[in-house]
This record gives structure tokens, C-alpha cells and sequence, in this order.
């Protein structure tokens, strides 16, 4: 069957088998031009009698493809915009088969010498991975898979850069942020509720206009993050008659603009207030995790579900913080040994407790 392109969706794509090539294809062409596509289709014809000719000698889309023209192929949000702009100085000429993983690694060194390895892993790692990994979903070249940063380089960075990473966030509480809205202006105080109830991240808080309320149903459309779709989330009273007397400023609910705008505003409050500076982020959805598991004991899997995070796991793993203090700790370890806390038998050891219950079995007391 000869190539032939066909329309799905608002698509041209491909299928069939171009002269001199045993290969099957049916692929997007990504364009919805017919034009474009029938000129795609003509370069796919090309190739194909160049490998009929020239056999293991003819060039191999992943021969072809560098890495600037792979980031072209990929559908990229802001955040990776950012991180790509950075990366392609460096590597946007190399082929994408050449780009081993060990380059990959040791790119972020080159390119962010004083931050993390968990920096690199993001803003580097990342971004270069979906990249190569998306072209080769579209037949361009092979994928890559590059090994995660060990804790000892992780260790033996933060010493060069003179900083710990990982460093324990404080989560919001009730307190916290009772003190914090006393000091802050409307907006950014319903905001600090909206985020420490719903485990809202701040990048969702400033996308919320008034098209995504349903204040009579207590609800409203959180914004998509972190690869969940947007989707209706429950909201307590106490928010829904703030945010019915908040006008909408900028077309957002909130207020602003960007999450730029929050951060020297809320550093002015918590002064205001005289409370340690806890951010955003920290505050709302590592204050939501803590508040829901630690303190008010909630199963992790329903406050996994209502914060919109992917397993109870990551939610216990990095959202959910300890709280009580080793003395703490200490007093449980001095109850069990005077058996306060035994459950067979009141002040009684399990241990004991056997002992007993076999002796009643015998029928003595």
C-alpha cells in the first residue's frame, strides 16, 4: 500500500509504506496544512529510495535530527520554555544521538554550578529527557533514560555550594495562619485560606477568575498542575462568604497577576504579624498534608484523594511532616515499659497477659 495521508482529528496523517521500504507506517504528521503534509510525505518517499539505494550507508532520522529542531517537535508549558531557553546554548547544535546520558548529567554543573542536584534534575535533566523521549514517540530517534542523582552527590554538592538541600519545610497551621490574615491585605488572606484548605498549589490560587466559581454549591474548578486535569473541588463555608465579598482585581480572584506577585507581599505580612516566614507553598499544600495526616489523623488515602496528589505515598513522603519532638518520643517508650499503653490486660505486659490466659484455660485464678 503507497503512502496516503488522511485527516483525523484536525490532523494530516500518514500511512502505508513508501516505495522500496518493507516499513509499515501510520503516524501523525502533526499539521493540519495539506500542503505541509503532502511535502512531509514527499521527504518520507526520499528517504525511503535513499535506503533502497544506499542500504546500512543511508542516514537514519536520528542521524538527521538535532536537538534544537526536537524541542520544535515538543509541546512545552512556560516553566520548560525557561529551562529549555537555558539548555540550548549547549547542546541545541549537538545531534540528539549524540547526547548520551552521561552529557546530560554533568550539563547542569556547566550550567547551574552553585544550585542542587535536585535543581539539575529539574530544570536540566528533565526538560532534555521529554524532549528526546517525545521526538522518539514521533519515529525521530531513540529514547534516552539518564541515571538519577546518587544522595552521596548530592552530598558532596551542597558542600561545594557551601548549602544543605532538602531542608525540612515548616507546614502552615491554624495558628500560623490566623496570625498571617490578621496581617494581610483581603486578597492574599483568602488566598492563604484557599491554599492551606485545599491543598492548593499557588501557581493554581493566581489562575482562578470568577468563570471558575460555583459559590452555591461550595465549589469551584481548581486549575490543571503537575499533570491532573482541572476539576471541581469542595470549599469550606467560611471561603465561599470571603470570596463572595471579594470583587474580582485583574480578572482574578485573588488578585494577582502572576505568583511573582505574591512572594514580597507575604514576606511583609508574616513581618507585620511577627511570625516565622513560611512560603506559599509551605504554607497552603505542605500545611494541608500536616494539618489533614499528622494532627487531625485522616487517612492518608482520602487526604491523598481531596489534595489531588497522584498515591498516599508521596503525600506521607514529602506533604506529611513530623511533628512531635523526641521527647516525645522518649515518654512513649517509659509508658510501654511501666504497660501503660498494653491492651490484653489493664497494667498488664503481653507477655503476662499469655501467662494468665493460659492459666485460666487449666482452670486456675
Amino acid at each position: 500500500m503507497p503512502l496516503e495521508h488522511y485527516k483525523r482529528g484536525n490532523k494530516w496523517w500518514v500511512r502505508g509504506r513508501a516505495d522500496g521500504d518493507n516499513e509499515y507506517i501510520n503516524r501523525s504528521l502533526g499539521t493540519s496544512d495539506e500542503e505541509i503534509a503532502k511535502a512531509k510525505i514527499r521527504d518520507f518517499e526520499r528517504k525511503a529510495r535513499q535506503r533502497a539505494i544506499l542500504g546500512d550507508d543511508a542516514p537514519r532520522p536520528e542521524d538527521e535530527l538535532d536537538f534544537a529542531s526536537a524541542v520544535k517537535l515538543y509541546r512545552s508549558n512556560p516553566a520548560s520554555d525557561a529551562f529549555l531557553l537555558k539548555v540550548i546554548p549547549f547542546i541545541g547544535h549537538l545531534k540528539v544521538k549524540d547526547i548520551k546520558p552521561k552529557l546530560v548529567r554533568y550539563l547542569g554543573v556547566r550550567i547551574y554550578p552553585g544550585a542542587a542536584t535536585d535543581t539539575w534534575r529539574r530544570q536540566v535533566v528533565t526538560p532534555i529527557c521529554a524532549v528526546i523521549n517525545n521526538a522518539h514517540e514521533l519515529g525521530k530517534c531513540q529514547p534516552i533514560r539518564v541515571r538519577a542523582y546518587t544522595a552521596q552527590e548530592r552530598i558532596e554538592q551542597d558542600k561545594r555550594r557551601g548549602k544543605v538541600s532538602r531542608q525540612a519545610k515548616t507546614p502552615g497551621s491554624w495558628e500560623w495562619l490566623s496570625a498571617f490574615r490578621s496581617e494581610a491585605n483581603p486578597y492574599l488572606s483568602a488566598m492563604a485560606l484557599f491554599m492551606f484548605t485545599t491543598g492548593a498549589r499557588i501557581g493554581q490560587a493566581v489562575e482562578i477568575t470568577p468563570d471558575h466559581l460555583d459559590l452555591q454549591s461550595h465549589r469551584l474548578i481548581m486549575p490543571p498542575a503537575k499533570g491532573h486535569q482541572a476539576q471541581w473541588v469542595e470549599i469550606m463555608a467560611e471561603l465561599v462568604a470571603e470570596l463572595a465579598n471579594l470583587p474580582p482585581r485583574n480578572g482574578k480572584v485573588f488578585g494577582y497577576a502572576s505568583r511573582h506577585g505574591v512572594y514580597e507581599v507575604w514576606k511583609k505580612a508574616c513581618a507585620r504579624a511577627g511570625i516565622e516566614y513560611i512560603p506559599p507553598h509551605a504554607a497552603g499544600r505542605h500545611g494541608f498534608g500536616t494539618e489533614l495526616t499528622v494532627r487531625q489523623g485522616i487517612d492518608p488515602v482520602t487526604a491523598a484523594k481531596h489534595g489531588r496528589w497522584s498515591s498516599p505515598r508521596i503525600l506521607l513522603d514529602t506533604y506529611a511532616h513530623a511533628e512531635d519532638s523526641s521527647a516525645s518520643i522518649h515518654d512513649a517508650f517509659r509508658r510501654g515499659k511501666m504497660g501503660k499503653s498494653a491492651k490484653p490486660e489493664q497494667g498488664v505486659s503481653n507477655c503476662t497477659a499469655k501467662q494468665m490466659k493460659n492459666k485460666r484455660k487449666s482452670g486456675g485464678e
